[in-house]
This record gives structure tokens, C-alpha cells and sequence, in this order.
């Protein structure tokens, strides 16, 4: 054989055992690098988790802490607004009723309204004997139609007390002794309308 030859079989053979130990540091490289990949992923997605776990735990916090409020401060905006819109709605009936009471509203006749509330009132107490007590300015009205009171209630014993009282408009109707009553005034009837517009309100918003 010639030096020659054997060199360059030399040569293949180092090159053929460097190609073997090549592939073999390759191979065991990509395992070392797909372990370690699996391992920081394996990592990444612990931490990950534990990361989301906290912020998701303090998100929800948050979340609630802010739900709370949004929820307390919406309620407190709909009483609010539950309480303008009866503020408005008390206030434009009470002008109302003071433009009945004083003759000047166009669409109610509170002569026939006054007489109605004594009427009532007479049939609700049941008694023999009437005081009927009103504002100042009812007083007068109801001594000149105190006979038509008579007349349509049934009863002959029926009074006008000279003592007003201090009313929007409508009348104290009481027996003899005053043990029995009525408080048949325009500012009951506003206050008991009141009271049931308020739930109407309140049911409507969902404050109840």
C-alpha cells in the first residue's frame, strides 16, 4: 500500500469517525435541547399558572371590589333618581291642587269636589250628629251650602265649625264628641297618592 493510498484512507476514515461523532454530538444536542425546550415550557407554563392564579384571583377581586361599587353606586343613582322624580311629580300636584282649591284650575269644579269630600266623609264616620271643620277660605262656602249637605248625606244634624284648620282644601269631618273622624283633605289624598306612586316608581326601577 502505497503512503498515498493509506493517507487518503486515513483521511476518509477521520473524516467518516468525525462525521459519526458529529451526528452523535448533534443527536444527543437536539435531545439535550428538546429536553431543556420541554423543561422551560414545563416551567414557563407553571409559572404562568401561578402568575395567572394570582392575577386572576386579584383580578376577581378587583373585578368584585369594582362590581360592588358600580352596583351600590348605581342603586344610590336610581334612589336618587326614584327620589327627583317623585320631588317633581309631589311638587307639580301640589301646585295643582292649590289652583283646585283656590277656584282656579280650568278643569275641576272644587265646589262639587268639596261637597263630595264632606259626603264621604259623613257616610264613612256613620253617626247622627256632624262638625265639619275646613280652611279659611271653605268656611264661608260650606255655611251657605250647609242644607245641601243635609239633603244629599240624608243627615239633619250637621255643623260648620268656625274653626278652620290648616289645609290645602277638604274637610275634618268628627261626630258630636269627636270620637269618631275623618281627615278627608286634598293633602291626604296627595300624600296617600304619594305613597302609592312611590312604589309604582320604585317597582319600575328596580329599587325595590
Amino acid at each position: 500500500m502505497s503512503e498515498e493510498k493509506l493517507d487518503t484512507q486515513l483521511i476518509e476514515k477521520t473524516i467518516e469517525q468525525r462525521n459519526k461523532i458529529l451526528e452523535q454530538a448533534e443527536a444527543k444536542a437536539e435531545r439535550i435541547l428538546k429536553d431543556a425546550e420541554e423543561e422551560r415550557k414545563r416551567i414557563m407554563e407553571q409559572n404562568n399558572n401561578a402568575i395567572q392564579n394570582v392575577i386572576g384571583s386579584e383580578l376577581k377581586a378587583v373585578h368584585d371590589r369594582i362590581v360592588g361599587q358600580a352596583e351600590l353606586e348605581g342603586r344610590k343613582k336610581l334612589l336618587e333618581a326614584r327620589h327627583e322624580v317623585l320631588s317633581k311629580v309631589e311638587e307639580h300636584a301640589l301646585e295643582e291642587l292649590k289652583l283646585v282649591a283656590m277656584r282656579k284650575h280650568p278643569e275641576y269644579n272644587y265646589d262639587e269636589i268639596l261637597i263630595n269630600l264632606v259626603l264621604e266623609a259623613i257616610k264613612s264616620i256613620n253617626e247622627e250628629h256632624y262638625i265639619i271643620r275646613s280652611n279659611n277660605n271653605d268656611i264661608e262656602f260650606l255655611k251657605k251650602n250647609v242644607e245641601t249637605i243635609k239633603e244629599k248625606s240624608g243627615v239633619p244634624n250637621v255643623e260648620i265649625s268656625e274653626q278652620p284648620i290648616n289645609v290645602i282644601g277638604g274637610v275634618f269631618v268628627s261626630n258630636l264628641n269627636g270620637q269618631k273622624s275623618m281627615v278627608n283633605t286634598l293633602d291626604v289624598r296627595l300624600e296617600n297618592a304619594g305613597d302609592i306612586l312611590q312604589s309604582e316608581i320604585a317597582e319600575k326601577m328596580g329599587v325595590i
